[in-house]
């Protein structure tokens, strides 16, 4: 897993790529963690390069998604490929976040 974090203007761009399986989500949740300490306004996570996510990665949006909520913030997940939109779908994450497929 690559993940990339920058900051402008109260927006918070996080690019992920290659696979997030359990072994990463720890890492994952350290990171979004730290985002939402710094409370922007909103979250943009760009997974056009990610490969798959197991329900753990998806538990750790699902928490950052709750803690930007707190702080009034907002999430949206951008570059979502065929595959995993579906997954999306089937837990319904399309219906607590904003998901712009690939």
């Amino acid at each position: 897993m690559d993940i990339k974090v920058a900051d402008s203007d109260g927006i918070t761009t996080v690019t992920i790529g290659g696979d997030i399986y359990l072994e990463q989500a720890d890492e994952l949740l350290e990171i979004f963690n730290s985002i939402i300490d710094k409370g922007p306004k909103e979250v943009i996570i760009d997974i056009a390069g990610l490969k798959s996510i197991t329900s753990s990665g998806i538990g750790k949006i699902v928490l950052l998604y709750k803690g930007l909520n707190k702080k009034n913030g907002k999430i949206k997940i951008v570059g979502v490929n065929d595959t995993i939109m579906q997954i999306f779908k089937i837990v319904k994450l399309n219906k607590l976040v904003e998901i712009v497929e690939a």
